[in-house]
């Protein structure tokens, strides 16, 4: 950061202008990008639920199919999107992401689910927020 910069910093904490912006920048979408793991060797921590999704991607791997259901549960913050991108790179396959919230129908998820190939995994952020009748869908799909 040059001098110049360094007095705007100043000119707007002055002005009692926030310094921090809540948009996500650029650079932090690199950053975040850079420190996830990619691969499930890379995650930290989490063993037992490391050596049953190994488990799970290996049966499937041997079957040559894509496994059929994985919950995965827990606070935000915790790494499922991140489990779910590591589960879509270990079975070579594309990763569709949705959030619950945006299924009001199961018209919608009807939609989502025959968009899907052989193999594609389906990751629905919040899905207990997502409304009953497309949540019973998830059933029988």
């Amino acid at each position: 950061m040059d001098s110049s910069e360094l007095e705007a910093h100043e000119a707007d904490y002055l002005a009692g202008r926030p310094l921090i912006d809540g948009r996500v920048q650029d650079e932090d979408v690199v950053v975040e990008q850079a420190l996830r793991p990619k691969t499930l060797a890379e995650v930290i921590g989490q063993e037992r639920v490391r050596e049953q999704l190994s488990l799970v991607l290996e049966a499937a791997r041997a079957r040559r199919r894509a496994p059929d259901h994985v919950l995965l549960s827990g606070p935000p913050g915790l790494g499922k999107t991140t489990l779910a991108m590591i589960i879509a790179a270990e079975m070579g396959s594309p990763l569709r992401l949705t959030s619950g919230p945006a299924i009001t129908h199961a018209g919608d998820l009807a939609a989502i689910l025959s968009g899907l190939n052989e193999g594609d995994v389906l990751f629905v952020d919040e899905i207990h927020r997502m409304s009953r009748p497309a949540e019973e869908m998830l059933y029988v799909a």
